[in-house]
């Protein structure tokens, strides 16, 4: 092990300090705070000056940051590694000039046709969703935040191969009124293929074999066979694309087990709400673009303050699952060590550690950590203007509570540790709100990745990963 001399050691220390040291931008920024799609970004608490932003700000321009998440709205070829485009931003389009648009449009059209239908006969009460990673989260999250009180049709999400999930979930549903919907955009994920296999099996138990299985059981899928694959007709399959990421492909018939159990209307909203940011993000000047600007700010905390992680609090109990769902958008996006087109390794940190819960609960939990513990960390704290219950008096504590701890978690008695913190407001939690904010994350994400020069579209170490298990598995 190389000994470091006292002299670099204490240069290095110095020189991290200075960049440590720098003041909120509350202290010396003049606008502080940015809003569009009734989100609103407030800045104060970041850790760097007005000049440091302006800088970025040009950075970025004179990269031409904005025009590279254009081109891959355009449809050019962004994962270079598989060389594909990267087209979740076609999922949401409503207007004939997006790539792949009338293709995108009349299977949607199918989905929501067939979700209308299946809550329209009142056979089914509950839909087993059968997927894992960006099959089960995106679905998974949203239906947490958006679900009525008292849903016509339950969803239940069964992701992990886990055999105590799978008798939960069976306990509560009738084979007869249950709709399985097996999603794998490879057809071939281990994990959702033996979960089928065990619903399969749940429903021959009860009789329902042969021709009766169509009315049970569909498939979300990139392979064109996958209905057919498991004794299924044509019709019984969905269609998603390789040009879809599975964590960005909730837009897409991932989301048909939304469609069916929030319905139509509330599904189209939550995709109108996902256009409005990317319209925002394709249009919006650089230094009033919240994408942009959320992407600058995580490059600097990452790469400039070395922050190891971020640590996502939002105060409302719908939004309790984004952590986890941001946790696989942004590390499975950047947890990369090459540079985008294979040459050679990255020079900076990538990306950051996703973390978090609930903000209120995690005041008596984890909070303590952050306001006094020996780590740095980078802080989303999300709270509601309108919190959208008639409980007056909790809505005003919970943001009481909101506000202060925004003010504590950066507050410190040495400059040897601090955090860096982002208030997002949104002004409710509809289903167009929701689809700006998850919008706004997947832009922040894959603008992000641009600045790393790295490839935020492929998961090179999740495929190793699958081929290993696989491999292990025959040889148990």
């Amino acid at each position: 092990m190389t000994k470091i001399s006292p002299s670099r050691f204490e240069c290095f220390s110095n020189k991290k300090k200075k960049t440590m040291n720098k003041p909120f931008l509350k202290e010396t920024g003049t606008r502080t705070s940015v809003s569009a799609c009734g989100i609103t970004l407030d800045l104060s608490r970041q850790r760097l000056t007005q000049t440091d932003l302006d800088d970025f700000i040009h950075y970025a321009k004179e990269t031409d940051l904005q025009g590279s998440f254009r081109r891959m709205c355009d449809g050019k070829v962004v994962n270079l590694s598989e060389n594909r485009a990267a087209l979740h931003t076609s999922l949401r389009a409503f207007d004939a000039s997006a790539p792949f648009y009338e293709e995108v449009n009349a299977e949607r059209e199918r989905m929501l046709a067939f979700a209308d239908r299946i809550r329209s006969e009142g056979k089914i009460t509950d839909v087993i969703n059968i997927g894992i990673g960006g099959s089960e989260m995106g679905p998974h999250a949203v239906w947490h935040a958006l679900q009525p009180l008292n849903p016509t049709i339950n969803l239940h999400f069964l992701s992990t191969v886990d055999g105590p999930l799978l008798d939960r979930i069976l306990s509560r549903c009738r084979p007869e009124s249950t709709l399985a919907i097996v999603s794998s955009k490879s057809f071939g994920t281990r994990e959702t293929m033996v979960n089928a296999e065990m619903v399969d099996a749940w429903f021959a138990r009860a009789g329902i074999t042969g021709e009766r299985r169509y009315e049970h059981i569909v498939t979300v899928s990139s392979k064109e066979d996958a209905a057919e694959s498991l004794g299924l007709r044509k019709e019984n399959g969905f269609k998603i694309w390789p040009w879809v990421g599975g964590r960005f492909s909730v837009w897409s018939a991932i989301g048909l087990p939304l469609a069916i159990g929030l319905g139509r209307e509330t599904f189209l909203s939550f995709l109108r709400g996902a256009k409005a940011m990317d319209k925002h993000a394709l249009n919006a000047p650089v230094s009033e673009n919240l994408p942009i600007l959320m992407a600058l700010l995580a490059y600097w905390d990452a790469t400039k303050l070395e922050i190891p992680s971020r640590c996502l609090v939002p105060y409302d109990c719908r939004l309790d699952i984004m952590p986890a769902w941001l946790q696989q958008l942004e590390m499975e996006s950047l947890g990369k060590c090459v540079l985008a087109d294979g040459s050679e390794r990255v020079r900076t940190r990538t990306g950051q550690g996703i973390w978090g819960s609930n903000g209120n609960c995690g005041q008596h939990s984890f909070y303590q950590w952050l306001r006094e513990g020996t780590w740095c960390t980078s802080i989303d704290l999300v709270k509601m203007t309108d919190a959208g219950h008639s409980h007056e008096k909790m809505a005003r504590v919970l943001n009481a509570n909101a506000d202060a701890q925004a003010e504590a978690l950066i507050t410190r008695e040495t400059e040897e540790f601090y955090n860096s913190l982002m208030v997002i407001e949104l002004k409710d939690l509809s289903p167009e709100m929701l689809g700006s904010f998850m919008s706004l994350y997947e832009h922040k994400t894959a603008l992000f990745g641009r600045l790393l020069k790295i490839n935020p579209f492929d998961q090179p170490g999740v495929e190793f990963a699958k081929k290993l298990a696989k491999l292990m598995e025959i040889n148990n």
